[in-house]
């Protein structure tokens, strides 16, 4: 918890900060070694023991007994006394005592965590699956009340206008809901599976048919995480909507003069910042002075909610597919724009990367991370991500992660999950809701303009976690190098048939 603000200024809202290099006194993984140095610690001191208790019954000193007797016996005593029960002996029995009493502590807490982790995962699929069966019979409950409603006088534009008004006054009245109550977007996020299982109880025509399509793919029915609840929905709508396999992407580079490299953490995520390219990649280099380049890849957010693949890729299609871990255009826009960048520079090779964005920015900043076909191409050494949902994504121990979350944005809650709390993970949450006005709602809390005030907070953190994050990135912060080299890419889908892997693209 960030709580020593710097001397004269005002206070500022809190953070609470988790992960990073003080995130956790110590890791399991370090319990677990240190109890094998503990085991190896018991044993050298017992063999030490032994040699030692070796000694009470040594020849030369029996013999000096003969002549010297009371000298004998407390020779003696003092080798017992240091090799037994409370010398080396009891010392080891104490060490490896301690290494097996740690050893068991770490195995129940990952037991229990194990166990509670099933426990909510059985709670939230049995109440995802609840609701799916319930969903047929309230559609048949509706269908059967339809005939006793009168008929309106008027039919056509005003009936639709209606009805899209009430369904406007019902999302506002959910968004303003979840305000209070943000647990309930991952909680229900989590019962995905449940809900697609409980739909095929309640219809089994739709049930059977869910299976035909998922097997046609190769995905798993019925689906036992998110993600396979995820797959099996884009296997539902594959050829119809939520699909983009018969498009291709289109790159065009745009070289911008006068820009700036990131200064700051509030630069990296400010919309209208240096690094922000609008609707474009925006893709920054700047020259070092040891002859390498450090970059800064900037990626949009979503610009459009429509289920059907339009020419924008940064839409509703690709944020599904990237949280059913599949590829997508966006993502090898990414790829081919930076691959572009330092070809143009002369810089491919090694070169530092930092990728960085908010929403589903930030979503396919991390899953190219986590892309071992990426970084195999690109040394991604950081990734920082405002507002996305990228906890379950496998980004590797040696990509340092900054996320910025606000506690009452639905979005980084749609993954059902909370960040790893790991030295190279630190997340950043803030409550937002004193700032939102009193009609704001959930969706409010998501604006670009909020998290670059979070972004200023990181900034003037002296939280050590943060502290450590900000030295580890300053070779993209600093300043320093040549004049940067800033590049905005025009991305649009077109048809065409794309290839397989984002990060083997061209």
């Amino acid at each position: 918890m960030d709580t020593a603000p710097d001397p004269g200024r005002a206070v500022v809202p809190q953070l609470r900060v988790t992960g990073g290099k003080h995130g956790l006194a110590v890791s399991l993984e370090e319990l677990e070694e240190g109890a094998r140095v503990l085991e190896t610690v018991a044993r050298d001191v017992a063999e030490a023991a032994v040699h030692v208790g070796a000694t009470a019954i040594d020849p030369a000193l029996a013999l000096a007994g003969t002549v010297a007797p009371v000298e004998y016996l407390a020779a003696e005593a003092a080798i017992l006394d240091c090799a037994g029960t409370h010398g080396a002996a009891g010392v080891s029995a104490q060490v490896l005592a301690t290494a097996e009493a740690t050893r068991a502590a770490v195995l129940l807490y990952r037991e229990g965590e194990r166990a509670a982790e099933e426990l909510f995962d059985v709670a939230a699929t049995s109440v995802g699956a609840a609701v799916g069966v319930a969903v047929p019979t309230s559609a048949l409950a509706i269908g059967l009340l339809a005939p006793l409603v009168p008929q309106l006088p008027v039919i056509g534009d005003p009936i639709t206008a209606a009805a899209v008004g009430l369904g406007l006054g019902l999302g506002q009245e959910v968004d303003e809901l979840l305000v209070d109550a943000p647990w309930l977007v991952p909680a229900v996020a989590e019962g995905l599976d449940g809900l697609i299982i409980g739909l095929g109880l309640g219809t089994p025509a739709l049930g059977t048919w869910l299976r035909w399509r998922s097997g046609r793919l190769g995905v798993t029915y019925p689906p036992g995480t998110q993600q396979e609840a995820l797959q099996v929905v884009l296997a539902a709508t594959d050829g119809i909507v939520l699909d983009e396999s018969d498009h291709k992407v289109q790159v065009v580079p745009h070289v911008v003069g006068g820009g700036r490299a990131p200064r700051s953490v509030a630069d990296l995520v400010d919309d209208s910042g240096p690094t922000a390219g609008g609707s474009r990649v925006r893709v920054i280099g700047v020259p070092r002075d040891d002859g390498s380049w450090t970059w800064v890849v900037d990626v949009p957010g979503t610009q459009s909610f429509s289920p059907q693949a339009g020419d924008n890729p940064w839409d509703l299609t690709s944020n599904v597919l990237l949280a059913a871990g599949q590829q997508t255009l966006t993502s090898k826009a990414v790829t081919r724009a930076l691959a572009d960048a330092q070809q143009r520079t002369g810089s491919a090779g090694r070169s530092r990367v930092l990728l960085g964005g908010r929403s589903q920015g930030g979503l396919t900043a991390a899953s190219l991370a986590a892309d071992p076909h990426f970084r195999r191409r690109f040394h991604v050494t950081h990734v920082v991500t405002a507002g996305a949902p990228v906890a379950r994504l496998d980004v590797p121990d040696d990509v340092s992660v900054l996320s910025l979350e606000h506690t009452e944005d639905l979005v980084p809650g749609l993954d059902g999950a909370d960040n790893p709390d790991r030295e190279g993970w630190v997340t950043v949450e803030r409550e937002v809701g004193d700032v939102l006005g009193p009609d704001d709602g959930a969706t409010d809390a998501h604006a670009a303009e909020l998290y670059t005030q979070t972004g200023h907070l990181v900034d003037e953190s002296h939280d050590p976690s943060l502290v450590a994050w900000r030295d580890g990135a300053d070779a993209f912060l600093d300043g320093g190098g040549g004049d940067p080299v800033v590049i905005d890419y025009a991305v649009e889908r077109v048809p065409g048939t794309p290839s397989s892997v984002a990060g083997s693209d061209p």
